[in-house]
């Protein structure tokens, strides 16, 4: 065995179990219990922040039991391997966790010597893997946070502040998420009662739980466009959908309704989400830079005394005229803009922003698009989604690859943003157009 070490969580609601699960020697298999929670949403959000390679987890617990885990895990972290314990009245719960990709299973009460074979069958599965995962997954884990971070900060600044055009169009495509200009768009907020101070008795940690659950729900419950929860509690919801909004036009109670459906399903939660949820709905908007004033005037409408909404934080974005007068005259502009491109050929498959670009040819991001624009008579965000684009229509073309696989190999963490992209540059999905391509080969 190598001297790497191995990080071990475990996941039980019984204090007693998660006791004697780390009294158990671990130290010959170099492993590390760096985690023990006593439910599965306490496990999802410790994984946010820390890597694990195994999972041992009951089935039975509350607010998300083993079984939601092991499917969730699986889909998320799917090189984690998972142990699950259960008494006899859980064996088939135990069987559909091994359907989920768990690698094996134990009964309670706990033989420790089967217990550390499994354990070692699973540090052997771990280390054969890592020599050639490890590195990828490392990256893949950080390119997908950096499009988490950059969405949740674009989303925002989007909602707080009236950006310019072409800093949304940079920067939404560095999130991944599409805002066209000339559709309508309508901002919805949700509110515990309280808000903005926290219910009664929630504690830092089950504040951070609340929040966390509040985000992940929203993806489930509600895909009708995008969403961000700040820190407060506040979900801002940005309706993309052109049906939904149309029905509004046409009766205003049609998006009341489907958020009291979103409100209806989160109450399964009642045990977490200690205050009711309210909410309100701005006026639709035309253009992806009024977004604000939608959410401006959503706020408005809770009637609140303070000055929450009065004095919203802005960004400023830069002009890159301005910035162009800022910077020396740079003589050497075409190597420059050759250099960026050919920066952007070796890294078109992982999340890559203007930033990255414009530090590694030292230029300031601003001019960077300016001096692109002026030198090649294309935008920057242009070329290199035309170029990533390309490079998909060439591996749908020639390879077997999943749709959502070729997505990843040129820079797409979103498989749904991936398809709106390539169907905007191509008139057809990415399905559509490689069975359109295997078509004009058989004939």
């Amino acid at each position: 065995m190598s001297d790497n070490r191995y990080k071990l969580m475990i996941v039980d609601d019984e204090y007693e179990i998660r006791q004697g699960l780390r009294s158990f020697d671990y130290s010959s298999y170099h492993i590390d219990v760096v985690a023990d929670c006593e439910n599965g949403l306490f496990a999802l959000q410790t994984m946010m922040n820390e890597q694990i390679d195994l999972l041992v987890t009951d089935i039975r617990m509350p607010l998300m039991d083993g079984l939601e885990l092991a499917e969730k895990v699986a889909s998320r972290y799917p090189h984690m391997k998972i142990i699950v314990l259960s008494g006899y009245d859980d064996f088939e719960y135990a069987r559909t966790c091994m359907k989920h990709g768990s690698l094996d299973y134990l009964l309670k009460p706990l033989d420790f010597e089967d217990y550390g074979k499994i354990l070692a069958r699973a540090v052997r599965m771990v280390e054969q893997e890592r020599v050639h995962e490890l590195q990828r997954a490392a990256w893949e884990r950080k390119a997908k946070l950096s499009v988490q971070h950059l969405r949740k900060r674009f989303l925002r600044d989007l909602l707080y502040s009236e950006m310019k055009e072409d800093t949304i169009e940079l920067e939404s495509s560095a999130a991944e998420i599409m805002l066209e200009e000339y559709t309508e768009y309508v901002v919805c907020l949700l509110r515990f009662t309280e808000y903005p101070r926290r219910p009664r008795g929630v504690g830092d940690k089950d504040w951070a739980l609340i929040l966390f659950t509040l985000d992940n729900l929203m993806q489930d419950l509600w895909g009708k466009g995008y969403h961000y929860v700040d820190v407060d509690g506040q979900c801002a919801l940005i309706w993309t959908d052109r049906a939904a909004i149309d029905g509004y036009k046409e009766d205003p109670q049609s998006l009341a309704v489907e958020l009291e459906q979103v409100i209806q399903r989160l109450k399964r939660f009642r045990g977490l989400f200690k205050s009711k949820l309210i909410y309100t709905i701005g006026t639709v908007v035309q253009q992806p830079n009024q977004i604000c004033r939608s959410y401006q005037e959503a706020a408005a409408l809770f009637q609140q005394d303070d000055t929450s909404f009065r004095d919203l934080p802005g960004i400023e974005a830069a002009d890159p005229e301005e910035a162009a007068c800022n910077v020396e005259q740079i003589n050497n502009g075409q190597r420059l803009i050759q250099e960026a491109k050919q920066f952007i050929e070796h890294n078109y498959d992982r999340t890559i922003t203007r930033d990255d670009v414009a530090e590694y040819v030292h230029l300031n991001a601003s001019y960077l698009s300016f001096l692109f624009k002026e030198l090649t008579g294309q935008k920057y965000i242009d070329y290199i989604t035309s170029f990533r684009i390309e490079k998909a229509k060439s591996l749908l073309r020639h390879t077997n690859h999943k749709v959502h696989e070729v997505g990843e190999m040129v820079g797409y963490e979103n498989p749904r943003y991936f398809t709106l992209v390539f169907k905007k540059y191509n008139q057809l999905s990415p399905l559509e157009y490689r069975n359109a391509a295997y078509g004009r080969e058989l004939s």
